[in-house]
């Protein structure tokens, strides 16, 4: 969207979105995404303040599955979310470069006049997801030994028997 295209008294927008535009937003991002449960709805409402800076208000709604961290089974995790994000102009001149300032860090930006409203909408959403997802948070996880789940299978233990340690050996193999 191009600043030009905002009235004076702001615009309006109600956005639809489903999973494949949003597993393709996601790309490589460090959270484990497996899909939506339904689409991604947003109502925004797109301002331009006196000076040349656009401030994004709104609100998200959207149903994400997730995998868990300790058990790796999916869950569901609803994300509502309220917004307002300020976008500045950012000038791409070369007097324009300079040391960033504190201030600067927590700023977000559009370049000759374009900025994508949709892209502020993913960027709220992913910040309402958690960054350890956890089915439950009382997750008992998988063992060690065996790889059982342990939410399912409360009472298990496994033996110290050589053979049992099959998924334990493969843990071992993983280089992080």
């Amino acid at each position: 969207m191009n600043i030009k295209e905002i009235p004076k008294e702001g615009k309006k927008l109600s956005i639809k979105r489903d999973n494949a535009w949003f597993m393709d937003m996601v790309g490589e991002a460090d959270i484990d995404v497996e899909s939506l449960a339904g689409d991604m709805t947003a109502a925004v409402t797109v301002r331009q303040e006196y000076t040349k800076s656009v401030v994004i208000e709104g609100s998200a709604h959207v149903d994400v599955v997730l995998q868990c961290v300790k058990c790796l089974q999916s869950f569901h995790k609803t994300v509502d979310t309220d917004f307002s994000v300020v976008l500045e102009p950012f000038e791409t001149s070369p007097a324009a470069h300079h040391a960033i300032a504190k201030h600067d860090l927590d700023a977000e930006f559009y370049v000759h006049d374009e900025f994508d409203p949709e892209t502020v909408v993913f960027e709220q959403i992913m910040l309402g997801l958690p960054l350890y997802p956890l089915c439950t948070p009382g997750c008992k996880g998988l063992c060690p030994s065996c790889g059982t789940n342990l939410n399912e299978h409360p009472e298990h233990t496994c033996s110290n028997n050589k053979d049992a340690g099959t998924f334990k050996s493969q843990l071992e193999k993983l280089k992080l």
